[in-house]
């Protein structure tokens, strides 16, 4: 597997001294919209032209799972830039892009907590229920 998201975490913390995704989305320029997608997909990622979109489901707007899923898009936007992606609810998705996806938003959520209170979270069930973090990545965070 590739190890691209690892290198990419690193860099966007040097260059924005940050980990947020909503933060580092509007510092690369990409704007992120919510709508009204229904059940399905929780995110897309969308190119027109120069410009890059990230559409979170309006359904996220007010839970923490936002954070996790904008981080996901976040990955297909700047990592699989020929390719609109989406998150659907199966979360993991399929194939080696969506599990990159979504080791990268794991990891990024991970870093993100300890960007805010100063120290690793004691149990992943802390990055649950701050970031959304996704079920079945939890023997992959957790150092």
């Amino acid at each position: 597997m590739s190890e691209n998201w690892q290198n990419l975490i690193q860099h966007l913390y040097s260059e924005y001294k940050t980990y947020d995704p909503f933060v580092l989305a509007e510092n690369k320029g990409i704007d992120v919209l919510f709508v009204p997608f229904g059940e399905t997909p929780k995110g897309e990622t969308v190119r027109f032209k120069e410009e890059t979109l990230v559409l979170l489901n309006e359904q996220l707007m007010e839970t923490t799972e936002r954070y996790f899923v904008l981080a996901h898009e976040l990955y297909h936007a700047l990592e699989h830039e020929n390719l609109s992606a989406y998150y659907t609810t199966q979360r993991n998705g399929k194939g080696t892009l969506e599990r990159e996806a979504s080791l990268f938003a794991g990891n990024l959520m991970l870093e993100l907590y300890e960007e805010d209170y100063g120290y690793p979270p004691e149990t992943f069930h802390h990055l649950q229920n701050l970031y959304g973090v996704a079920e079945e990545l939890e023997s992959y965070l957790i150092k």
